[in-house]
């Protein structure tokens, strides 16, 4: 004798003892609520008419299976969980769900959910695969695939055995200098150097680790020499869309908001781009209004304003005069901070610097605090992807085209503690309007001791005296009233977003909301900093 037992949504409906025939065909079913024996589909559609499945199994072990499946079960469920919990599956992953090789839907990995790519909706793993039409399948996680065709299953079962997860090999640069070649990779994290920059005379045999991965995982100099290591290797993902992408065409001429262009010859549809706001323009537009009448292109550097010659200037001439020491009103800043955690006050607290640095420079002095700069912002945030799914981080500090975005425009600001970068942002100026502030972090072990407060004064006072009028940024959610409540930013309006979007190629993240502020005027090099400036 067998156990029937009819299935509605995963509960059970109801049971009946399954009789033989003489050759062990199914003949009847007899139905236990009430003593009548029905055939196998009156049984299911007595059960309900919804019914979608019948199970059959031994008497003898329908009690032991059902407890052994509940416990995989439950076991599934804590693994799973390792998915979206930090150090999981990253934001921005892609992901597939898949049915016999055939993709259905695909969207990305955002939060505690999936984002699908046809509706843009936040879904969890049940509801993105009941929205691939497959609910009665009720196994997600096995069929939603990443990039690389693991399935989620699979990736939280590697993440519980101690395998990292790290971004796809993108970025084709050196961490340390900046520029591309042949390149070194971590076996742990994927970061690249070249072998020059680290001192090393030959290639290291074997897995290779950074100096960051070898200190975290006990590897100790062998690792760091090229020695091989047994750490498992890790699961390369590639991210998408954490880039927010305008849902509509940018740029264009910013006389006429045309969009055609000359490419093989010189004539009144070449478009030339300013060397400073970066916005485009027809030669035949500028000539029409008044602006300017080019005959050629310009070999040298060209501006659309004397406001964007002036500023390009006051940039090149700041980076050019290096390191400086901050104000004495920032410096009390810091000490007050000290103060108030009770932290030992020297020497240092009174020669803290800044400056001004762009990657294109290749002052070699600057190199160093170019690569610390990259460090922060690696250590304190994701990786900040593109389409493509490189990392734009260091293209972003040193100031390069990457996945079709310019970062030529872009500088990095530091504050230097002891000759060791402690808080560092990322600046870019559109003009005289508007300059934007997308990345800023501070090292952990520095954070809540005045330094980012101190590094933001100098940008302000920077800004101030290039008479720039407003400073946006993208800020996270639960940061949102540090700014607002301490810097005086307010959420910019979605027809200012837009408007500047078309014109210029602003940074905005996904999940971010877009702040503004205008730029405090500071007379006599002083500015106003807030007392109550919590722990950064």
């Amino acid at each position: 004798m067998y156990i029937l037992n009819a299935t509605n949504g995963g509960r059970s409906s109801f049971y009946g003892s399954l009789n033989r025939g003489d050759y062990g065909e199914c003949t009847s079913v007899l139905d236990r609520a009430r003593v009548k024996v029905l055939s196998a589909y009156d049984f299911e559609q007595h059960a309900d008419a919804k019914t979608r499945h019948c199970t059959l199994r031994p008497n003898s072990v329908m009690k032991r299976k059902g407890t052994a499946d509940a416990g995989t079960k439950k076991r599934d469920n804590f693994l799973h969980q390792s998915l979206f919990m930090p150090k999981g599956l990253p934001d921005g992953a892609e992901l597939a769900y898949f049915v016999k090789g055939q993709k259905l839907i695909e969207g990305y990995k955002q939060g505690s959910g999936i984002v699908c790519g046809c509706c843009e909706r936040e879904l969890s793993p049940s509801q993105f695969e009941a929205h691939a039409g497959m609910a009665d399948r009720r196994q997600p996680y096995r069929h939603v695939r990443t990039s690389n065709g693991l399935t989620l299953h699979d990736i939280a079962l590697s993440l519980s055995n101690g395998q990292r997860i790290t971004t796809d090999i993108g970025d084709d640069m050196c961490s340390i200098c900046g520029d591309s070649g042949d390149l070194l990779f971590c076996h742990e994290c994927c970061q690249a150097v070249h072998p020059a920059c680290l001192n090393l005379g030959h290639l290291p045999e074997g897995d290779w680790h950074c100096a960051n991965c070898a200190d975290e995982n006990g590897l100790g100099r062998k690792a760091v020499s090229g020695e091989s290591s047994r750490i498992a290797r890790p699961i390369v993902i590639r991210l998408t869309r954490v880039v927010k992408a305008p849902e509509f065409e940018i740029g264009g001429c910013a006389i006429c908001r045309e969009y055609d262009f000359s490419s093989t010859t010189f004539d009144d549809r070449t478009i030339i781009f300013c060397d400073q706001c970066e916005k485009e323009f027809h030669v035949g537009c500028l000539r029409d209004s008044g602006q300017c009448d080019l005959k050629e292109v310009p070999k040298d550097k060209w501006f659309c304003c004397d406001d964007c010659k002036r500023i390009y200037g006051a940039l090149q001439s700041s980076v050019s005069n290096g390191v400086q020491i901050i104000p004495t009103s920032f410096s009390n800043v810091i000490r007050r901070r000290h103060l108030e955690k009770g932290l030992f006050i020297d020497e240092a607290t009174d020669c803290v610097q800044w400056c001004i640095l762009n990657g294109k420079s290749h002052y070699p002095e600057d190199l160093p605090l170019l690569s610390s700069a990259a460090a922060i912002f690696q250590e304190c945030f994701d990786p900040i992807v593109a389409n493509s799914g490189c990392d734009l981080i260091p293209a972003m500090v040193y100031g390069r085209s990457i996945s079709g975005q310019e970062f030529g425009g872009m500088y990095c600001v530091v504050l230097i503690v002891r000759s060791v970068v402690v808080s560092a942002g990322l600046l870019r100026i559109f003009g005289r309007e508007i300059a934007e502030l997308p990345v800023v972090a501070t090292t952990r072990e520095h954070q809540g001791k005045g330094y980012f407060q101190a590094l933001f004064a100098c940008i302000e006072r920077f800004l101030s005296s290039l008479n720039v009028e407003s400073l946006m940024l993208p800020a996270a959610e639960e940061a949102l009233s540090i700014w607002t409540e301490k810097f005086g930013f307010t959420k910019m309006k979605e027809e200012q977003l837009m408007n500047y979007q078309k014109q210029l190629q602003v940074t905005v993240f996904k999940g971010t909301s877009v702040l503004v502020k205008k730029v405090q005027q500071i007379p006599n090099n002083s500015v106003n900093l807030p007392d109550n400036f919590p722990s950064e």
